[in-house]
């Protein structure tokens, strides 16, 4: 089928051994039930809420700010972008350089998606908050590290934060429209998440309706 073709999977497996933040407890994987014995497959799995591929809610460091649970669904579609690979101490002029390479200017409510390794600062912070993003995502634990300036910044303007993602797959300045299926805990402060990215047929030329449409056709000939 050709739309499976522009759908990417960005989730990192998650189960025993999956990454967690730094001094987070570990992933637990129990088996209660067996085919053989109860005659179906369970398991109850203990994990933290920033497990695996996640999504932070404004709670995680704002006291009063919204739980994961209060995340508008309307919030969980948003066009997105890869920038980078950035590296290492990030300042907001080689942040600016990266988003400017790929023509990424003030697009208000895209999700922007970072490739690489990079440790933002308060300058890069506030630069990201001033574009008016709806959230950043990265494929490391954190975007930054103590005093944590991009969590505070960001989260207390109710700008999502994902991390852990997979964007091998991605090249930089692509466009895609992004799925965020977090699970909707309530308190959470923030919550695993399957994450899946469309790529975006109106760069293509061609809209999701009249890809469907073609292959919908061609599928009632055979």
């Amino acid at each position: 089928m050709a739309l499976v073709k522009g759908v990417v999977d960005l989730t990192r497996p998650l189960g025993p051994g999956a990454r967690v933040y730094p001094g987070d407890p570990a992933i637990i994987v129990e088996t209660y039930a067996t085919h053989d014995r109860d005659g179906y497959y369970a398991r109850r799995v203990c994990m933290p809420e920033h497990a695996g591929t996640h999504v932070d809610a404004p709670i995680h460091f704002h006291p009063g700010g919204s739980d994961v649970s209060g995340i508008p669904a309307w919030r969980l579609i948003a066009p997105a972008m890869v920038i980078g690979p950035l590296r290492g101490a990030v300042a907001s002029g080689e942040l600016r350089r990266a988003l400017g390479a790929c023509g990424f200017s003030a697009p208000r409510g895209w999700v922007l998606l970072v490739k690489g390794e990079p440790l933002l600062g308060s300058d890069a912070a506030r630069l990201l908050a001033s574009i008016g993003i709806s959230g950043l995502g990265v494929e490391t634990m954190s975007p930054d590290e103590h005093p944590y300036p991009v969590h505070k910044e960001l989260l207390q303007r109710g700008i999502l934060i994902i991390e852990n993602l997979d964007l091998a797959v991605l090249e930089p300045c692509t466009r895609l429209t992004l799925f965020i299926g977090a699970l909707r805990l309530v308190g959470g402060s923030g919550a695993p998440a399957r994450i899946i990215g469309l790529l975006d047929d109106a760069w293509l030329g061609l809209s999701i309706l009249e890809r469907y449409g073609e292959e919908r056709n061609t599928c009632s000939e055979k």
